[in-house]
């Protein structure tokens, strides 16, 4: 009965081990939809294809929390490999775990929330990795009063 018991323990130990993800783990990407708590600068194209933009956002809710967001929309009749990061000036920063973006799909990689209080003047800057080649949008500025 002792083996059995230490069998399922050591089993237990070893899935959270696998399931468990590190402080600095990359971000996977999401379907994102804008709103008017979304404060984003124009599609930029990527480099690698005309069919692949991307752009920058900041989030900020009515608690004056907010969160750095890269968006990717791709447009290409074939699935794209992307990756990447993004960061702000107000901490919210991420890696950017890499992923399959299916044709007509759009995602988001979302940075952590962070508490900004009074703060009005955002700056998000994200970098882009598309099909291993990496393309960036620099330092972009929103004014959320």
């Amino acid at each position: 009965m002792r083996f059995k018991t230490l069998g399922v323990a050591a089993a237990t130990v070893g899935a959270l081990a696998l399931t468990a993800a590190p402080a600095g783990a990359a971000q996977n990407w999401q379907a994102v939809s804008t709103n008017s708590t979304w404060h984003c600068g124009g599609y930029k194209t990527h480099k690698v294809s005309d069919n692949v933009k991307f752009k920058v956002c900041a989030v900020v809710n009515g608690s004056r929390y907010a969160q750095a967001v890269l968006v990717v929309q791709n447009a290409a009749s074939v699935a794209v490999s992307i990756g990447g990061a993004v960061s702000s000036n107000f901490g919210s920063n991420v890696d950017c775990a890499s992923s399959t973006l299916n044709p007509g799909f759009t995602r988001g990689c979302l940075a952590p929330t962070q508490y900004v209080g009074n703060e009005s003047i955002f700056v998000v800057a994200a970098r882009l990795r598309l099909n291993g080649v990496d393309d960036w949008y620099y330092d972009t500025d929103f004014y959320v009063p």
